[in-house]
């Protein structure tokens, strides 16, 4: 509790830090996206041609991510690039998998205003797009004693439950920036590396310290506004609904 609470005011005390030293730069993530179709299985028992259909899809895929920051403000994101078509089988069992799993938010991108302590998530929910406004708070990290290397920057390991998830965070004093991919975020150091369930989610593939590129860093703008309360509540009322009708539809990946 005492690690914690002094985690917590490291990661409070060091933005000032970020503006005074004028820190910026670019960080690559890959993102690991890993599938198991566990709820196709599931419904299908032991389903030879569902099987054979789940066997021969991939079991991940990896997307390219970035993370632009300076004093004032950070957004996280897709990488810009090539885009390559997902497989259609692939497709096929990803939407027919979420049909059979309550509905799930997708964090699209990740907005911060240091100057107003504002944290902006652009978030992907049942096809429609939200705009999830709240402050820059303290997140109950725990410290742990290992250390490893990510790229050439040593780090630290930090641990909490997120979601009945184990999380992993390795983050970089060397690099004094409370930020990291996608929602993990404020301990005393660069998040390179997150572990979800003891599998790698994110990875840092590059590290540029330097002022990001002109335009790199535009406030989402797209979406319905809501509070982090407010979508909380979108979210209790869209699942008790899915609950009320997972039995009513007959679903056929075949079809």
């Amino acid at each position: 509790m005492i690690r914690t609470l002094i985690l917590a005011i490291l990661a409070l005390w060091i933005l000032p830090g970020v503006r005074a030293q004028d820190l910026a730069g670019t960080i690559n993530y890959q993102q690991v996206i890993r599938y198991n179709f566990k709820n196709i299985k599931e419904a299908h028992g032991n389903d030879q041609q569902t099987s054979a259909w789940i066997a021969s899809l991939p079991e991940e895929i990896n997307a390219g991510k970035v993370l632009n920051f300076n004093a004032e403000k950070a957004l996280f994101e897709e990488k810009a690039t090539k885009s390559v078509p997902t497989d259609p089988g692939l497709q096929r069992a990803i939407m027919y998998e979420g049909m059979l799993s309550p509905p799930r938010p997708v964090v699209q991108k990740v907005f911060y205003d240091f100057e107003k302590n504002q944290k902006l998530q652009q978030v992907e929910y049942l096809t429609r797009l939200f705009l999830v406004n709240s402050e820059i708070a303290a997140v109950p990290w725990r410290l742990g004693s290992e250390k490893k290397k990510v790229l050439e920057y040593t780090c630290m390991k930090a641990t909490m439950v997120l979601d009945d998830q184990d999380i992993v965070a390795w983050f970089s004093p060397e690099i004094p920036v409370p930020l990291g991919p996608s929602v993990f975020s404020g301990l005393p150091g660069l998040i390179l590396a997150v572990e979800r369930n003891g599998e790698t989610a994110y990875v840092a593939t590059s590290v540029q310290l330097a002022p990001p590129a002109e335009g790199s860093m535009i406030k989402p703008d797209k979406g319905s506004k809501v509070s982090v309360e407010e979508f909380a509540s979108i979210q209790e009322e869209k699942e008790k609904e899915w609950e009320e009708n997972k039995n009513s539809d007959d679903l056929n990946p075949h079809r």
